[in-house]
């Protein structure tokens, strides 16, 4: 938790702060002994903290293990919606949604996942159900290989080191050793192309979003049915509207987006 800085800290403000931080950076759900541990915090703080946040009806709970709930996403989504970029990014996504028939999403990389800001589904029916505030690993993903591949070397070993990579098909990649010339593709072709890594059924297709610097902010993807589509096929017919709808997106992008 942050230190406090001046007599106007509210301490028990921050720590639920702190709290909130900490169950949504695994979407799982905690009991109160893995919170307290994740935070430093007392046992009996994190209780407190967390039935406030029931009463509240942003936490929801079995008697042993709490979950975030959809309310949670109100916190940010007000603030997010009253910008002018998201406007441009909704019809930005809606028309190549309509273009191509497929679900669109614009996401950013946030510590170690990719987070989905934004989504416009499309008729399809996905095995894979995402919305906004999604997270999902960034190793297995487009667009994580987007944020991957576009960072520091530093900050990309920062993230290799000691990661343990979870097999979530057959077909994940769960080495630094495969991952890393996957990225040097990623970088020499301008998008990331992921099939059945992460849901067996599903292949993505994503590409970057810059800033005013040509620093990379976000990734916008789209997620396709494995059996309807090749990689060849989806390159041919997908990335050409993908990467107009991207650009439409490129130097507008809200300062909160940081460069990765």
């Amino acid at each position: 938790m942050a230190t406090p800085t001046s007599e106007s800290f509210i301490r028990s403000f921050a720590r639920g702060l702190t709290v909130i931080e900490a169950m949504g950076r695994s979407g799982e759900a905690h009991t109160v002994s893995t919170l307290a541990t994740a935070t430093s915090l007392p046992r009996t703080v994190v209780r407190r903290i967390l039935l406030t946040l029931c009463e509240l009806g942003y936490v929801a709970t079995d008697e042993r293990e709490f979950r975030l709930t959809p309310k949670i996403l109100n916190l940010g989504m007000t603030y997010l919606t009253s910008l002018p970029f998201w406007g441009h990014a909704q019809r930005a996504l809606e028309d190549l949604c309509a273009q191509i028939q497929e679900s669109c999403a614009l996401t950013v990389f946030d510590g170690n996942v990719v987070t989905y800001i934004l989504r416009i589904p499309s008729r399809k029916i996905l095995s894979l159900r995402l919305g906004v505030g999604s997270r999902i690993p960034a190793y297995a993903t487009s667009p994580g290989r987007i944020a991957l591949a576009h960072l520091s070397a530093a900050a990309l070993d920062t993230y290799l080191k000691d990661r343990q990579f979870r097999r979530y098909t057959p077909k994940t990649v769960d080495t630094a050793e495969h991952l890393l010339p996957l990225l040097a593709e990623v970088r020499q072709n301008g998008y990331a192309w992921v099939d059945g890594e992460y849901d067996e059924s599903v292949c993505g297709l994503a590409v970057p979003i810059y800033d005013t610097q040509r620093n990379v902010v976000a990734a916008l993807n789209v997620n396709m049915l494995s059996r309807q589509i090749s990689r060849d096929k989806a390159v041919d017919t997908k990335l050409g509207p993908l990467l107009e709808a991207a650009h439409r997106l490129d130097g507008i992008a809200p300062a909160f987006l940081r460069p990765i």
